[in-house]
This record gives C-alpha cells, sequence and structure tokens, in this order.
C-alpha cells in the first residue's frame, strides 16, 4: 500500500506534501531541468531522495523552481495522471482522489500496473507494455481508467507551496527539514474495489 509524501521540520511540524505526484516524478523533473535547460537544484534532489537538507537553500531552490515552471511551462513536456472514472452517478469514491501519476490495479489475471508521470505514459500487463495518450480510456479489472495530462506547473505547485512553507518554518526555527514517506511502495497508488486510493 502506497502512503502520503509529508514533510517534517525537526520533529515538530510534520504536513502532507503530496498523494498523487510521488518523490520519482520530482526527481524525475528535476533531472530533465538540469540535463535540458542547466538548472540544477541539489537540495531538492537531495529533499526527494530522502535526506535531510537545509531550510535556507531548500527554500531558494523551491521558490526558483516555481518561478521557473511558472514561465518557462510552454517548453516542458506535460505530466501524465490516471482517473479512475465512477462507474455511476453515486460512485463518487472514485474521484474524490483526483488522480495519480502512477497506480496499480489488481485483477483475476494479475497486477496491472500504470506509469505516469514527467513526459509519459504506459500501461504494464506481465510482459506487455502499451505506451499510452491523453485522452485514453482503459477498461481493467472492471475499473475505467482515463488518462490525462498536467503542466509541470500545475502538478508541481500544490506540493511546492507547502514545501516553501515548511522551508520558511524551519529556516526561522533553525531546523532541517527531510521528507517521510519514502519507502519504494511510495510512489504508486494502489486501486481496489472502483475506487482510487491515492494515498
Amino acid at each position: 500500500m502506497s502512503v502520503p509524501v509529508y514533510v517534517a521540520v525537526g520533529e515538530h511540524f510534520i504536513e502532507r506534501l503530496s498523494t498523487v505526484f510521488f518523490p520519482r516524478d520530482f526527481i524525475e523533473l528535476l533531472e530533465h531541468l538540469e540535463k535540458k535547460l542547466g538548472y540544477a537544484y541539489p537540495m531538492l534532489h537531495a529533499f526527494f531522495m530522502g535526506e535531510e537538507v537545509a531550510a535556507a537553500p531548500l527554500l531558494d531552490e523551491a521558490m526558483e523552481l516555481l518561478l521557473l515552471l511558472k514561465h518557462r511551462a510552454e517548453i516542458l513536456p506535460p505530466v501524465f495522471f490516471f482517473a479512475v472514472l465512477p462507474r455511476d452517478f453515486d460512485d463518487v469514491a472514485s474521484i474524490i482522489g483526483g488522480g495519480a501519476s502512477s497506480m496499480l490495479i489488481p485483477t483475476p489475471d494479475g497486477v496491472c500496473e500504470l506509469h505516469g508521470g514527467f513526459k509519459k505514459a504506459i500501461m504494464v500487463r506481465g510482459h506487455e507494455v502499451k505506451n499510452l495518450k491523453a485522452g485514453d480510456e482503459l477498461l481493467v479489472g472492471g475499473i475505467r481508467v482515463k488518462v490525462f495530462t498536467r503542466s509541470p506547473y500545475e502538478a508541481v505547485i500544490g506540493p511546492l507551496k507547502t514545501l516553501i512553507v515548511a522551508a520558511l518554518i524551519a529556516s526561522r526555527a533553525g531546523l532541517k527539514l527531510r521528507a517521510l514517506g519514502l519507502p519504494e511502495a511510495a510512489g504508486t497508488a494502489v486501486v481496489a474495489g472502483g475506487g482510487a486510493a491515492t494515498s
């Protein structure tokens, strides 16, 4: 079962950072920005790798990244997400989560893996790998899933704003920050019973 990604300031302040965009998605974005555009964010990279980092440089990088994504969105590839569609009008539980960048869907024939995030989306069923595009609708084990995209700015604005607030608190208190919820399983939402468990 996947878990949310949290940011911790010392032991005194813990806030949820993201349930639908995972550490590996941030790492992929940061590595693309460095390789293709020459923008390096070593503190953010270390943070999303699970290292404890100093508040002031992390705050600077988070604010710089937010502004870069806001003003250079047109030159960046989209971010792919998956949304579980309701089976009927009363099935509101399926749409509460708002989607996730990756999902695992158990089926009678085995687990179907949906991998999105930065630049591409694929479906893996056993040895079969299928490329997906925005707008595709999938029927997996009786669950309907739609592929959609957001800009990198739209994908990370919420988590980055939360991280900026946490960095401000840490800076004022003289504390460091670290990310919680980074085991291997934290990179995927698990879907069961027709509802998205993007926890």
